[in-house]
């Protein structure tokens, strides 16, 4: 039984070690932001225009 603690913990250490390790080594430069493309811009039109004409249609 011991035997699973150890790989409980372990699990989580491994984690938190691999999560700190990638912190360093990417340097904290990462970006979660990004420019949509011309497909998604189009995309979010058709599905605004869609929403738009099945709101027109309820009332």
């Amino acid at each position: 039984m011991h035997w699973i603690m150890w790989i409980f913990w372990g699990f989580f250490a491994a984690i938190i070690i691999g999560a700190y390790l990638v912190d360093r080594l990417s340097s904290r430069n990462y970006n979660l932001t990004h420019k949509k493309t011309m497909n998604q811009v189009a995309a979010q039109v058709n599905s605004d225009r869609e929403v738009d004409r099945y709101n027109n249609q309820l009332f």
